[in-house]
Order: structure tokens, then C-alpha cells, then sequence
């Protein structure tokens, strides 16, 4: 059966660059947010990024594995392979139909735990030195002031009731910041409009393109991929029974030459 041999090798290569696709969504997500926003995220969220990336690289790994195991052939190889790749597709289509029935309360609960956060280390501002470059970089990065908006501020021992950060400023100089509160228009001077409103409309905006753009496709590919490779192992299954029948019927097996036959009562 060299179709279905050679469809379930091509089968294996599609799977391994979705994989690669999968690690990819993993990657975004460290990277734009989860690294870039450490101090302020849940470990629940490390963990979910951490099992994407996981996942996509066992679905290359056992991919390359398969494909390999289908042109040796190696009949236990590929059935090893299938196995967990099937397992890997149940968990992701798990994990996406639990994700998408949950994604209200898991923006709260992100949003509850962030706000939490961003509030106490708001408070050591110009005392702890990593909270106030954390505060200034995701300020100016993210043209944003405070938590929720940039009164916040005055509540801290820094803004003193007055004051912000002259990261809050449009245009950023030593001192922009002081006697905000006694501006008749603040949004003249500053950014008024809180981080942690921003950062979430972000993050709502690149799970929706990620998941439209790269996650769906990806594991609507995984499900049609499966299906080929069960559909293939069955003829191929079919194949390796009949080559193995038939080299085991012209087996021969040769006697010794210091053998010889001899009647029972003789020998």
C-alpha cells in the first residue's frame, strides 16, 4: 500500500510544522505579555503558556518520530506515534472547548489578580527600584498612567496627592508630573487613561486574532490530520500482515549436513 504509506508520511510532516504553528501561539504569548508583565501575572497563565509550548513541541517531536517510523517501516513505531499524537489533539480540543466556555471568568479572575498587583507595587514606587522601572517601561511602552486611570496616583506615597510619574506625561521631563491635580485639564499634560484597562483590551484584542488567525486552523488541521493517519495505519496494518505472511511462507529452513534421517528402530 505505497499511498497510503506516502500519504501518512506527508500526513506526519503537516503535522509537524502545525506543531511549530502551536509553539509559535506559545511564543507570542511569553514574549508579549507573560515575560514582558512577570510581576503582574498569575502562575495559572505561566502554566498555560508553558503547556502550549510544551504541546507544540511534542506534536513536532512525535511527528518527525512517525514520519521516520512510516518509511523504515517500523509497524510499533508508527502505532506509538499515533497514540500519543491522538492523545495530544484530545488534549488540545479539550483544553480549547474549556478555555472558550470559561474565557469571562478567566478575564476576571486575570483582571482581578492584575489589579491586585498593580496596586501594591504602585504603592512602592520611588522606593523599590525594579517597581519603578517596571512602572516607567510599561508607562511609556504602553502610553498609559496608573491602574485604572491616573488618579490612582495620588494615593501612593509618590503622588503625595498631587503628583504622577513624568512617564504619565505626553511629553516626558523632569518634574512634568508634579501638582497634576491642581491642572484644570490633566489630558493637556498627561496620559489619563489607566494601564491596566489598556493592557487587558490587548490582550483581549491578540487572543481573538490568535485564535481566529492560528489556534482554530490549527486544530481543525489536527482533527482532519488525525483522521488520514487512522484511516492509513488501517491499510498499512492490513499491508505489513501480508508482507509478514508472506516471507514466513517461503522461509526455509535448512538442515544441518551431519544430519541424517534414519528410521526409528535404526537410530
Amino acid at each position: 500500500m505505497a499511498v497510503a504509506k506516502y500519504l501518512a508520511f506527508a500526513a506526519f510532516i503537516i503535522f509537524a510544522g502545525s506543531g511549530i504553528a502551536v509553539g509559535y501561539t506559545g511564543g507570542s504569548l511569553l514574549t508579549a505579555y507573560v515575560a514582558y508583565l512577570s510581576p503582574w501575572i498569575p502562575r495559572w497563565l505561566w502554566m498555560a503558556v508553558a503547556a502550549i509550548m510544551s504541546l507544540g513541541v511534542g506534536i513536532t517531536a512525535t511527528s518527525i518520530a512517525g514520519a521516520i517510523s512510516t518509511l523504515a517501516p517500523n509497524p510499533r513505531a508508527f502505532k506509538i506515534c499515533l497514540s500519543l499524537l491522538l492523545l495530544m489533539v484530545i488534549t488540545e480540543l479539550s483544553g480549547t472547548t474549556l478555555v472558550y466556555r470559561r474565557q469571562h471568568a478567566l478575564n476576571l479572575a486575570l483582571s482581578t489578580f492584575m489589579n491586585e498587583s498593580m496596586e501594591s507595587s504602585a504603592l512602592t514606587y520611588g522606593n523599590d527600584s525594579s517597581n519603578t522601572a517596571l512602572w516607567d517601561e510599561i508607562q511609556t511602552e504602553m502610553n498609559c498612567c496608573g491602574v485604572e486611570d491616573y488618579r490612582d496616583w495620588f494615593a501612593t506615597s509618590f503622588g503625595n496627592g498631587t503628583d504622577v510619574p513624568d512617564t504619565c506625561c505626553l511629553l516626558i521631563a523632569e518634574g512634568c508630573g508634579k501638582g497634576i491635580a491642581n491642572v484644570v485639564d490633566p489630558a493637556d499634560d498627561i496620559i489619563e487613561e489607566g494601564c491596566l484597562p489598556t493592557i487587558m483590551h490587548d490582550i483581549s484584542t491578540d487572543y481573538h486574532s490568535l485564535s481566529k488567525a492560528v489556534w482554530l486552523p490549527v486544530c481543525a488541521m489536527h482533527v482532519a490530520l488525525i483522521v488520514l493517519l487512522i484511516a492509513s495505519s488501517m491499510f498499512l496494518q492490513e499491508s505489513y500482515t501480508a508482507t509478514n505472511l508472506q516471507v514466513y511462507s517461503v522461509t526455509t529452513f535448512p538442515t544441518s549436513a551431519n544430519h541424517k534421517y534414519c528410521p526409528l528402530d535404526n537410530c
